[in-house]
């Protein structure tokens, strides 16, 4: 990459807000890093704030988390960047307020909540620049001619190519040393059409591959400079979408002997195959998570994966062969789901018996099938700063869309039934209070008692 040394250096902060629930972040914001690299190479000097990995528990940071306040005032960076994410919304918003009374640094937002709202924060007299799409191309000239706006700069970015992806850069994040889990995209996009995902809108259609030798060079190279890197995570939104492509991947990975496991956050059920696994296994590959979605064959045909339930159950069954870890992901509330429906989603989650689960609630983002769907068929909440998963402590939020025949408080119900009778979710020893109140309420006395069998069989 060239360094244009004719502007004057600048210092650019990025944020990744965070909200103060029990979900845990191991990874630092693999966008922010790529970008704060690009800036790094074009001479800038650069920090990342990532707020979701600094509170995480599994950080081990002894150090307490910096206040954004106290960095403002050491660095006084000329710029920052904040990502917004739909599920932080409200987050973002208290931050923007915080930082308009810090500092007056230019405030460029971006990420993939301007996707799906792109007139978001254009009112917010904080906000300078609004990045729409993928920010590679075009971040390093907007850095370099930053200035205050009001209303703020609206900037449409085009995809980068697979050669314009720049490679991560952990070094300038806070807490980096700690870093035990390294994620990294092999391409981006996925061809298929989930009826539910959004990918088209953020990712595309379009997969673009990296070139294999530079993302194995590129692990290397991280785990050289950082030791305490355990695992590499591949987040690809399909990683096997070209399965030759992948096994070439995992076979470079064991060359490369790094000493590091892998795991992968989704793959598909019919882009597995056995020399795929077997592979998966000698590189040491710990998981495999499969999109499950639903246990009703209606449902699940609506959702347009391509594939039957049974695909789910014969690729779940490889998996197992292979002592890998099985998780499985659902979503609660897809068209044509009902409480009744809902009960093959936990039979089949309880057929599969994964390692781990998760119960998604429905969201019908804009521009998606299923967002069309709900706004004729049934009713839609606003979908900010909503988070799909119950935690540990039972915390929740309403559901953001349901129907006069599977309703709000129906869906509140089924949630809670499939993670008690399915996991061992909920922290029983710190809520079992609130636990039994809200089982009392939705009358899942049963289920309660399923899940403290399992939680305490000797008792």
């Amino acid at each position: 990459m060239n360094i244009n040394l004719h502007h004057k250096s600048k210092k650019v902060l990025l944020i990744n807000p965070a909200k103060k629930d029990s979900f845990q972040v191991t990874r630092i914001h693999m966008g922010l890093t790529l970008l704060g690299g690009m800036l790094i190479d074009a001479n800038h000097d650069v920090r990342i704030l990532d707020y979701a990995f600094l509170n995480g528990k599994f950080t081990k940071i002894p150090a307490p988390v910096p206040e954004l306040k106290d960095v403002i005032s050491d660095f006084k960076p000329d710029v920052i960047g904040i990502s917004v994410f739909s599920y932080l919304y409200n987050e973002v918003g208290q931050m923007l307020s915080e930082i308009s009374g810090l500092t007056d640094a230019v405030v460029m937002l971006g990420g993939p909540h301007f996707a799906v709202f792109p007139d978001d924060f254009i009112q917010n007299p904080a906000v300078d620049y609004i990045f729409q799409g993928e920010a590679e191309l075009l971040l390093t000239k907007t850095v370099e001619t930053a200035e205050k706006n009001n209303p703020p700069v609206i900037i449409q970015c085009p995809r980068p190519e697979p050669g314009d992806i720049p490679r991560i850069c952990i070094d300038i994040a806070y807490g980096a040393s700690f870093l035990t889990d390294y994620q990294i995209q092999l391409s981006r996009g996925c061809p298929f059409s989930c009826s539910f995902c959004n990918i088209h809108m953020v990712g595309g259609r379009k997969v673009r591959k990296r070139l294999i030798e530079d993302c194995v060079a590129e692990i290397v190279e991280a785990k050289n400079l950082h030791p305490s890197i355990g695992n590499i995570s591949i987040t690809d939104d399909c990683p096997t979408a070209d399965k030759k492509r992948f096994k070439e991947f995992l076979k470079q990975f064991i060359k490369a002997k790094t000493g590091c496991t892998l795991s992968v956050d989704n793959m598909r059920a019919d882009l597995i195959d056995e020399e795929l696994l077997d592979l998966f296994v000698k590189a040491r590959g710990q998981n495999v998570c499969l999109g499950t979605e639903s246990g009703c064959p209606d449902v699940f045909k609506r959702v347009n994966k391509g594939l039957e339930i049974q695909d789910v159950i014969d690729t779940a069954g490889k998996v197992r062969e292979h002592g890998l870890i099985l998780g499985a992901c659902f979503v609660i509330g897809l068209p044509g789901d009902s409480s009744a429906r809902h009960e093959d989603s936990i039979a089949l989650a309880k057929e599969l018996s994964p390692d781990y689960l998760f119960w998604n609630m429905c969201v019908p983002w804009p521009g998606t099938e299923i967002g069309n769907w709900y706004k004729d068929n049934g009713h839609i909440a606003d979908m900010r700063n909503f988070s799909t998963l119950i935690d540990p402590y039972v915390n929740f939020s309403d559901p953001v869309c349901w129907t006069d025949s599977f309703t709000k408080e129906e869906r509140i119900r089924a949630w809670l039934k499939a993670n008690l009778e399915t996991h061992l979710w909920f922290n029983a020893e710190k809520c079992m209070g609130k636990l039994q109140n809200i089982c009392k309420k939705y009358s899942l006395e049963a289920s309660l008692a399923q899940f403290l069998r399992r939680l305490y069989p000797e008792k």
